[in-house]
């Protein structure tokens, strides 16, 4: 019984081990924008603000699981009979929580909010973005490519 609980234990400490996704690669394309369509403009950035793009619901609801199950197991160590019981659920909350705030803060993402002055028009459009590897912060005064479809982004001279 107890290799079994520590064997969940392990499982669910490698569910919340943070991960390394704080920077997003120009090399990667979501499953939903191949295929579409976009267009492109040509701008420079006139305002840049730093943002945190929080986790998604389901990598918050990943870390609860694995935190509840996590403080579940090691909750069934203590006690006996009702007392177990109390422990166990009490642990099981306690992990949940914990696992949740970890799935969250493990999975944010630094970000930008962009707004470009599009060239030969006084038009404006904004974007949000993942700082991207290799590109980093993009300053106000950069001029560069605006993609506007499945996957929008600003990406600077040089750069695409």
């Amino acid at each position: 019984m107890k290799k079994v609980i520590c064997m969940m234990v392990a499982a669910a400490g490698l569910l919340v081990t943070p991960s390394c996704k704080n920077v997003a690669s120009l090399d990667t394309v979501s499953h939903d924008s191949v295929g579409s369509v976009g267009t492109v403009y040509y701008g420079t950035v006139t305002s840049a603000r730093n943002v945190t793009i929080d986790a998604s619901d389901t990598d918050k609801n990943l870390g609860t699981i694995a935190g509840g199950a996590l403080g579940a197991a090691l909750g069934s160590l203590w006690g006996g009979g009702r007392a177990r019981a109390v422990t166990t659920v009490g642990m099981g909350l306690v992990g949940a929580a914990a696992g949740r705030g970890v799935g969250k803060y493990t999975t944010q993402t630094q970000g930008q909010v962009l707004t470009i002055k599009l060239d030969g028009s006084g038009r404006r459009r904004t974007v949000t973005q993942p700082v991207y590897k290799g590109v980093g912060y993009i300053p106000v005064g950069t001029h560069g490519q605006l993609q506007v479809g499945g996957n929008s982004k600003f990406l600077p001279d040089g750069y695409y």
